[in-house]
């Protein structure tokens, strides 16, 4: 299972040096939506000048247009660009042929999709390689076990490779671990510890079965 940083705030000189202070303990780094937004591709730019060894995910979302903006995040050093699964068909068509000429990944966002499940098989058609599923949008679940229970489910019946999202600490994370997911995305939970280095560390160590 893999662990993706999402840089989150608008702030750059910031997100990159927490990135340089905890890229040795994450597999993936994300330039997240405010920041793309303030500081436009420059961001992922600047990741990708920084951290040539990781990949650099640039969560824009992609809602219009499709191609020119894939086109711009792929061409300044993104391996992985992110759709909204409810844009349009024609829309993610666009940002998937884009990443084929870069070799590069579309991850689609389960933001505002009704029946992630039945949109999920749609998107692997249309040639989508991952999905990111955010925990807070699943119907609320009254313990741990019911809502672990529910990823545990949409991994059974969705065929793409799932990032999970949204509030994973660590505690949450020894239990996902045991779970065939390909990823989870934090943010917070490195970016706001008082050590951001540790809290990384502690995560990886998680992850790679050691605690």
């Amino acid at each position: 299972m893999k662990l993706q940083l999402a840089l989150d705030t608008p702030d750059l000189a910031h997100e990159l040096e927490l990135a340089g202070k905890v890229a040795a303990h994450v597999d993936l780094i994300e330039a997240g939506t405010p920041l793309l937004i303030r500081e436009g591709i420059r961001a992922v730019r600047e990741l990708r000048r920084r951290h040539r060894g990781r990949p650099i995910v640039a969560d824009i979302k992609v809602i219009d247009a499709g191609e020119p903006i894939a086109e711009l995040a792929f061409a300044a050093g993104a391996n992985v660009v992110t759709v909204l699964g409810c844009a349009s068909n024609e829309v993610i068509e666009r940002v998937v042929r884009t990443a084929k000429r870069y070799d590069g990944h579309v991850m689609a966002d389960s933001l505002s999709v009704a029946n992630i499940t039945e949109r999920a098989r749609q998107l692997s058609e249309l040639g989508v390689d991952l999905l990111c599923i955010n925990r807070r949008g699943l119907k609320k679940a009254k313990s741990r076990e019911e809502r672990i229970s529910q990823i545990e489910k949409l991994i059974e019946e969705i065929d793409l490779p799932i990032y999970l999202a949204g509030g994973i600490d660590t505690t949450e994370l020894t239990f996902l671990r045991e779970l065939p997911l390909a990823g989870v995305i934090v943010g917070a939970a490195i970016a706001e510890a008082p050590s951001p280095v540790e809290a990384a560390k502690r995560m990886r160590a998680v992850l790679d079965g050691k605690r």
